[in-house]
């Protein structure tokens, strides 16, 4: 706009703009991502603080690997209270796995061509001589718990029976239950199928030459009877197996020891006092 002086000259006055007053929007441009930031902190502590360790790996997989997770609302796999109150709609984390190809196994044969070796056989390393000694008591394994699946009258006490290959031999555990005890209350004479399982077992044993370790355990209640100990019962009953084992065709040279432990080595994770305790261990010893 242009004006008349007092001296007659023309003046020529020109509005400021306000982009050169205030310094333009930059402010707001980091205000936003100081804004941005926090959300996204206040997330993450969310998160911490409303999943466990196996809900924060999902997570961490969705965010690294998007295609392997998926993430929907639904039912309630996060809880619905954390650093934030989300009400009744909570996360749900569902894994999907990728498809992807998978490689060919050619199946392991056995050292003389028939079956698969078994998962124990491929873990027992030590050469081929190692290799046969645990297909043979595997076998043996398998024989024992054949027949004792064929005998009607066994089938109940099934579940009290245990074997397994170890690094040491064939492990055969045999252990009461509520009114299925293997032995007379407070003796060392075997229940009848306590019996038969023995002989099932000693006729299996018969024909090798392996060396045979017998242990017997009792639970923690105190045997009094006759001024003998769980000591004692639990050596008598060790070897009140051995009996029975022996009677049947396994000559007395091939048994290593007879221990009885009383009620000092209860099983791992139960109660002293349980009647799984009251127990015969039977290891067939690697040659």
């Amino acid at each position: 706009m242009a004006e008349e002086n007092q001296e007659g000259g023309i003046v020529k006055k020109c509005k400021k703009c306000k982009c050169e007053e205030g310094g333009g929007s930059a402010w707001e441009v980091a205000y936003g991502d100081f804004m941005t930031s926090m959300m996204a902190f206040f997330l993450v502590m969310w998160l911490i603080a409303a999943t466990n360790v196996k809900q924060r790996k999902v997570l961490s997989t969705y965010f690294t690997q998007p295609g392997a997770t998926s993430l929907t609302e639904g039912s309630s796999m996060l809880p619905s209270k954390g650093v934030f109150d989300i009400g009744s709609r909570s996360l749900t984390v569902s894994q999907r796995i990728p498809e992807m190809p998978l490689p060919s196994i050619q199946p392991q044969k056995t050292l003389k061509g028939r079956g698969l070796i078994p998962k124990v056989l491929r873990k027992s390393g030590g050469g081929i001589g190692q290799s046969k000694q645990t297909m043979n008591l595997y076998n043996i394994m398998k024989k024992i718990q054949q027949v004792i699946a064929s005998r009607k009258e066994l089938l109940q006490y099934r579940n009290q029976i245990k074997m397994e290959i170890t690094e040491e031999g064939l492990r055969i555990v045999i252990f009461d239950k509520n009114k299925r005890p293997m032995f007379y209350p407070g003796s060392d004479k075997l229940e009848p199928w306590a019996k038969e399982v023995l002989d099932i077992v000693a006729q299996q044993l018969a024909d090798i030459s392996n060396k045979i370790t017998i242990e017997g355990h009792t639970d923690a209640h105190p045997y009094v009877v006759g001024g003998l100990s769980n000591w004692d019962l639990s050596t008598m009953r060790a070897n009140a197996a051995r009996r029975e084992i022996e009677a049947v065709g396994v000559s007395a040279d091939r048994f290593d020891s007879i221990v009885g432990y009383g009620d000092t080595r209860p099983v791992p994770g139960t109660n002293p006092e349980d009647p799984i305790n009251r127990r015969i261990v039977i290891l067939v010893k690697k040659l």
